[in-house]
């Protein structure tokens, strides 16, 4: 069970990576046709709005926080068994 709790944290952390990545470059390639934006947003919010990307950026974040909190939580217990066994 242990292992895959390991497993859950890397898929998590890794899908969120590349749906961030993946947000990202769908960002790059839309600038190119972006009409006009105002000042205090800026381009990378009136991009997100024009392509309804909210949803998926804000996903991909989570699962990146969700999926290193798991794995960090997991490196904290095998620290913690290595201090007990000594």
């Amino acid at each position: 069970m242990n292992k895959n709790i390991l497993v859950s944290g890397y898929v998590l952390f890794l899908s969120g990576l590349v749906l961030f990545g993946l947000m990202h470059v769908a960002i790059a390639l839309y600038v190119p046709h972006l009409g006009g934006w105002g000042d205090p947003p800026g381009k990378f919010v009136t991009v997100l709005n024009d392509i309804m990307g909210w949803v998926p950026y804000v996903l991909s974040v989570i699962l990146m926080i969700a999926g290193a909190g798991i794995l960090l939580d997991h490196l904290n217990k095998r620290i913690e068994q290595k201090e007990n066994q000594q």
